[in-house]
């Protein structure tokens, strides 16, 4: 869909005919580190890896290979360096800049990350405790969820034996788009006691795409009132959308004839929209080289990333002068009952700033995590004595 559009558009000169491969990505990460070695002559560009666990090696291969990587997964905080990464763009804000910005907001410093057992999660989560480390923050448990209900059992009374955790981020499919485990978890943390308000769980997939929640119900909260109960403990933070959501766009697109895949929206992850929207930011960077006349190699592309405006999938794409992508996040509240998300808060990744959207949060029992010391968040001072 992205590249029969960007043909299409007359705005832009790319000055070559844009072809696509999927090239399949192992699941292991050392496999498929050895696969995308193997990927050098098959494409002028990368849109991906999908796994954080070997986004920094492929940077490296992509600037020998003289060719660009777009990722919108990749969190290692070393990427963000120009110098030593040239060739490689963020698609997305990072989402530990997304996180941190939200965790600074609310005073939440102490932080646990429970996984799913698959690799690209576990790297995901290695890769995202590092990052927040990196800004200073106390990432006190980095676990994987075991096998079985005495696995995950296994795996509360681990995070339970830790002290002053405010936040734990959930790095696996979120259960409003059909992941089971989490839903699991979840229902699990509700029977031992732990969503009663103590942790804040945040889904991480969710930041990387725009989930549709207005005039949207979730079924998966149907005839479930364990699940809705246990919700309530969630902040969903997701990509704000434009006048139209993730699911108006695909409708638009399939009656238009672009898509003709018999699906209905809501059969297809809200991820659609991220890719589509990475290519046609791949796009908007090999135009803006041209348009200034320089070489398309890798390194150029990756930099011509600055002061876009375009209209991606469902919102608005846009980047400032550093190339920093400045989409709005909003975070989600439930009220442990029903079936729907409410706006509460927006992130507005320009300023950095999160603002109130007039409807409070509801938290089990009415009552916050107890905010943590400010020093967490300032980096000239030394948080000391707690």
């Amino acid at each position: 869909l992205a590249v029969g559009r960007i043909s299409r558009d007359p705005s832009l000169d790319l000055g070559h005919r844009l072809d696509y491969v999927i090239l399949q990505e192992e699941c292991e990460t050392p496999r498929a580190l050895v696969r995308f070695a193997g990927f050098g002559k098959l494409s002028s560009a990368f849109i991906g890896p999908l796994n954080p666990g070997f986004c920094e090696v492929a940077a490296h291969l992509g600037e020998n290979w003289n060719k660009a990587i777009f990722s919108w997964m990749c969190i290692n905080y070393k990427l963000d360096s120009t110098i030593h990464h040239p060739a490689f763009a963020r698609t997305l804000p990072s989402p530990t800049q997304v996180l941190f910005t939200i965790m600074k907001y609310f005073k939440w410093a102490h932080v646990g990350i429970i996984a799913s057992d698959e690799d690209i999660w576990m790297y995901t989560a290695k890769e995202l405790a590092t990052a927040l480390r990196s800004h200073g923050l106390p990432v006190a448990i980095v676990t994987s969820v075991h096998k079985g209900e005495k696995g995950i059992e296994d795996t509360w009374n681990k995070v339970k034996e830790v002290n002053d955790i405010k936040i734990i981020v959930l790095c696996m499919h979120s259960v409003l788009i059909g992941g089971q485990e989490q839903a699991t978890l979840l229902t699990k943390a509700l029977e031992m006691g732990l969503a009663d308000g103590r942790y804040i769980f945040v889904p991480y997939d969710t930041l990387l795409y725009s989930l549709p929640y207005q005039n949207n119900s979730f079924s998966v909260f149907d005839n479930d009132s364990k699940l809705q109960e246990a919700y309530d403990a969630v902040l969903t933070i997701t990509l704000e959308s434009g006048e139209r959501t993730f699911y108006d766009a695909f409708r638009e697109a399939k009656e238009s004839g672009e898509i003709i895949r018999d699906l209905e929206a809501t059969q297809v992850s809200p991820l659609f929209g991220t890719i589509y929207d990475a290519i046609y930011f791949m796009a908007m960077a090999m135009d803006s080289a041209r348009r200034k006349g320089v070489r398309t190699s890798g390194a150029n592309i990756a930099e011509h990333t600055k002061n876009f405006s375009f209209p991606g999938f469902s919102h608005q794409v846009e980047t400032d002068s550093s190339g920093k992508g400045l989409n709005s996040y909003v975070i989600l509240d439930t009220d442990g009952h029903g079936n729907q998300l409410f706006p509460t808060h927006v992130l507005n990744m320009s300023s950095g700033s999160v603002l109130s959207l007039g409807q409070a949060i509801h938290f089990p029992n009415e009552v916050p995590p107890k905010a943590d010391s400010s020093c967490w968040f300032d980096p000239d001072v030394l948080c000391t004595e707690g």
